[in-house]
């Protein structure tokens, strides 16, 4: 397989999708799924993606570039949430709309809240996350990057 952008990207991606779906599930089984603070956690998943994404890229590319691994990892990011964004509009809609019900109790604007709206804010939300996630671990990158082959310029 390649050391491509899009190949890394859909290999973490999907992988990232499946710990955010597994995660999901524990949550479910120990009666914590809607515990609203606890979801945030969601966000170390999507970081440990994204980086595995993004350390795979730079490890492995010949000639690494700022703009290549902030692409793998936004499309990492995409990818897992698009996945996992699907999975929750199946859940809430066809394998326990009950839940569904259950959020609209517990959330801010629940009276509004379906399966697919649902799904896109969680979209949205983790796309943004991982937008910030790929930046920040690419300034992090570019610095580490600079330190060995030149000096930076202030």
């Amino acid at each position: 397989m390649d050391n491509t952008i899009e190949n890394n990207a859909i290999k973490y991606g999907l992988l990232t999708s499946f710990a955010l779906i597994g995660f999901f599930f524990l949550m479910k089984v120990m009666g914590l799924s809607t515990e609203y603070e606890l979801r945030a956690l969601n966000v170390l998943f999507l970081f440990s993606g994204v980086y595995f994404a993004v350390k795979s890229y730079i490890d492995k590319a010949d000639n690494v570039n700022y703009l290549g691994g902030l692409g793998t990892g936004m499309l990492t990011s995409g990818i897992a949430l698009f996945v996992f964004s699907g999975f929750i509009v199946i859940y809430l809609g066809v394998i326990d709309p009950s839940f569904m019900n259950s959020l609209k109790e517990y959330e801010y604007f629940g009276r509004y809240l379906n399966p697919y709206i649902a799904g896109a804010v969680i979209f949205l939300e983790g796309t943004i996350s991982g937008l910030l996630v790929s930046f920040i671990l690419m300034q992090y990158y570019k610095r580490s990057h600079l330190s060995t082959t030149e000096p930076a310029i202030p």
